[in-house]
């Protein structure tokens, strides 16, 4: 048997032979994909481990969190609290808050570029971008519609899409300018955006016209308007974007539209109030946080039928890009 003097060697070695491996000592988590949800009614992200199906963290974060963004080059999340008026950093490899930047506006949507270097945060009551760094720092700040809500970059990271809920229009950004440069009406009340993965489509969320508005986005129009169901809210593609999906939150469904026909081909029963939605393409489902009932709920991508609902915390709005993974 070792005595206590090899042992106090040993130990070591393996402790570093294990850092070296990448392997997890229980300070950073394992390789994974997972989902942070914002759950406005607690103050905290629900950390869930999408192949587990099970919530494996619970993270405090400030007042009435919301929007979500992740940076995938840093294995950072970025969430916005509304009520707190500041920024949450989440290091997704310790699961746990490295940083907290305050703000002088009340934050909702939020995005990240693709190299981290600047975070894009929707002022709702000032209509205004707020562009920073990674830090926290204010690059600048543009005038937009009216309460602006829903983010989206384009692949390029050249351009950033504005949903103005109020003024009914999208504002077009030039990310390297900071200044906008078109204003796209669309239907009423615009609030959540997507894009197409080949990045030509931008779909927006019209909350009071029951519908998408589809833009053409080298052109700058609306070329299609799709109707969903009753007052939606965010929407997503499959990573082949052949079909959209809608969360419909005063009827409690998802809309799965073919996008080669614009037809609506199926429309799911989720749980109450679906707000924040993912297509998680490694698991080929569909991710759908239910404010009311307080679970993510999870859609079988292939069969369109629901998966048992993994239970997070109270009020859960998911807002934004919130499925990310560590390595």
């Amino acid at each position: 048997m070792p005595g206590p003097g090899n042992r106090d060697v040993i130990f070591p070695m393996i402790k570093v032979l294990c850092m070296l491996l990448g392997l997890s000592l229980g300070v950073y988590a394992q390789a994974a994909d997972y989902a942070y949800i914002t759950n406005q009614g607690e103050d905290t992200v629900s950390v869930v481990d999408l192949q587990t199906q099970q919530v494996v963290n619970t993270i405090q974060v400030g007042r009435a969190p919301v929007g979500v963004a992740v940076d995938k080059r840093h294995h950072k999340v970025y969430v916005s609290n509304v009520e707190g008026h500041s920024l949450s950093v989440i290091d997704m490899r310790r699961q746990q808050v490295i940083n907290t930047i305050a703000l002088p506006i009340a934050p909702v949507g939020i995005t990240v570029s693709k190299r981290g270097d600047r975070v894009y945060v929707a002022d709702w009551y000032h209509d205004t971008l707020l562009v920073m760094t990674a830090e926290g720092e204010t690059v600048a700040q543009v005038r937009v519609g009216h309460a602006p809500g829903g983010l989206q970059l384009s692949l390029d990271d050249a351009t950033l899409y504005v949903a103005n809920r109020d003024s009914n229009d999208v504002s077009v950004v030039d990310t390297r300018t900071y200044k906008e440069t078109h204003r796209i009406s669309v239907g009423q009340h615009p609030f959540g955006l997507s894009l197409s993965p080949g990045g030509q489509q931008l779909f927006v969320v019209n909350v009071y016209s029951n519908a998408i508005s589809v833009v053409d986005t080298r052109r700058h129009q609306v070329v299609n308007t799709l109707a969903v169901g009753d007052h939606p809210y965010c929407a997503t593609t499959d990573m082949t974007g052949q079909r959209l999906y809608v969360t419909n939150t005063g009827e409690d469904s998802v809309s799965v539209i073919d996008l080669a026909s614009g037809k609506t081909i199926a429309r799911v029963r989720v749980p109450g109030t679906p707000e924040g939605i993912a297509y998680d393409a490694v698991h080929q489902q569909i991710l759908v946080a239910s404010w009311m009932d307080n679970v993510l709920a999870v859609i079988d991508g292939e069969r369109l039928t629901l998966k048992p609902a993994i239970k997070v915390g109270s009020q859960p709005r998911a807002f934004g890009q919130f499925v990310g993974h560590t390595e």
